[in-house]
């Protein structure tokens, strides 16, 4: 076993700042003896559960994702526009409450902006027609948006946006799509996704079709044959694949075990949406992902300095291995409390540049909780050799999330921590 244990440097400390949320005098804090007890994903969320609920949730907004819905200056909005994303986005409501359910966090889900009982569209018309607009015209589109919905008094730097663009045309069972389709720069105060709407669009399209329908369907490439239930897997899939950008997601990968029910939302999980409904598979949520979700805004129902920065720092900091796993033991202050740890594991594909944004479809992920004395451990596995990037996450209560950066690598089963070793001197050194 090669260990790395770094000495602790001169830190500023940090008082956890847990008074700065309140506390529920009705709620008892969680007790902890030791971290056998952590080691599995329902323990963790049974501690976390017990944690979010021992503090108040005061000085509340009503904070909702907003859905605008895009279309060009020659053009209406596509036939049954509001009907279909009303079921569309209560659908993604539901998935999110069911996964989270499934975790161990009872009725979390993400909260949508309605009027009269129905999903809210702001409704935006562009400047320009439909010719003058492609799926590279994100930035246009969001400048377009941005003075419609300041015009209503909202500030979108403030906002999470769905921008659903009415860019596609529908000839019979012939589709043509041209909308922006990815999301844009988000943490847990803003955020931007667009996805696209067409006419076969509908969550009724992802249950069985007696009548076999098989569209052809045109994007980046020539026409294509989908059937109906695939075309809606990929393209409401893709609707909430983006979404968790928005929400500022990563990309990631289930790991072995969590693989066991399907494909991991954030991963391939857009191809898959749904499958459940058919046979096979569908797509789920990663513990980690739900780990970001349920403190954001739009799922925790508090907005409670959410933008105050969580000021982290590193007390203790090491790496080791056993059985085969990487093992992290780390201690932090933050006047921000942290509820949870996440470490990705990315390794380095052939031919890749970095990591991070389209780099990081493989980064398997392991969580943590805190103990009372803000110490953690992680354990790495379903390990594989190459040269691989591990990024510390720390997720707090108010949403936000501090990142550090680790690399390592391994050949023959045997690991090579010298990088990590400096970088991990240079993060308790701050």
């Amino acid at each position: 076993m090669r260990t790395i244990i770094i000495p602790t440097l001169c830190i500023l400390y940090i008082t956890m700042g847990l008074s700065a949320f309140g506390t529920n005098p009705k709620t008892k804090n969680p007790t902890f003896e030791n971290w056998n007890d952590f080691k599995s994903q329902s323990q963790q969320s049974k501690y976390i559960s017990q944690i979010l609920q021992s503090h108040s949730n005061k000085n509340l907004e009503d904070k909702k994702l907003r859905v605008v819905y895009f279309y060009p200056a020659d053009r209406k909005p596509i036939k049954d526009h509001r009907k279909r994303w009303n079921g569309i986005m209560t659908d993604i409501q539901n998935f999110f409450r069911t996964e989270m359910n499934r975790l161990g966090y009872n009725q979390v889900t993400i909260s949508l902006e309605k009027e009269n009982g129905i999903l809210k569209l702001h409704e935006v018309q562009g400047i320009h027609k439909d010719a003058n607009y492609t799926y590279k015209s994100g930035g246009k589109i969001k400048g377009e948006v941005f003075k419609a919905l300041r015009a209503k008094g909202i500030n979108s730097e403030e906002e999470t946006l769905l921008i659903v663009c009415g860019l596609s045309k529908t000839d019979g069972k012939k589709v043509t799509i041209y909308s922006p389709y990815y999301g844009m720069g988000a943490n847990h105060n803003k955020g931007i996704c667009f996805t696209a709407d067409m006419e076969w669009l509908s969550i009724e399209g992802l249950k069985p079709d007696p009548k076999k329908i098989i569209l052809q369907v045109k994007e980046h490439r020539g026409f294509e044959p989908f059937t109906l239930n695939r075309f809606n897997t990929v393209y409401i899939g893709g609707t909430i694949h983006e979404l968790g950008h928005g929400l500022s997601l990563p990309h990631n990968l289930g790991t072995k075990k969590e693989s066991t029910r399907g494909t991991a939302l954030m991963g391939a999980g857009n191809y898959t949406y749904r499958k459940e409904w058919l046979q096979g598979k569908g797509s789920f949520l990663t513990h980690s992902s739900a780990l970001r979700l349920l403190v954001h805004p739009l799922f925790r129902g508090s907005t409670n300095q959410a933008k105050k920065p969580p000021s982290l720092r590193y007390k203790k900091l090491s790496l080791s291995t056993k059985n085969g796993a990487i093992q992290i033991n780390g201690t932090i202050d933050s006047t921000i409390p942290a509820v949870a740890m996440i470490a990705y594991n990315d390794g380095e594909n052939k031919g890749q540049r970095g990591y991070m944004v389209n780099n990081n479809y493989d980064a398997t992920s392991w969580t943590s909780v805190l103990n009372p004395n803000n110490e953690f451990f992680l354990e790495v596995g379903d390990l594989r050799d190459g040269n691989h990037q591990i990024r510390l996450v720390s997720v707090h209560i108010n949403g936000a999330i501090t990142t550090k950066r680790m690399h390592y690598s391994m050949k023959d089963g045997v690991f090579d921590f010298s990088k990590a070793k400096q970088e991990i001197k240079n993060i308790l050194a701050k």
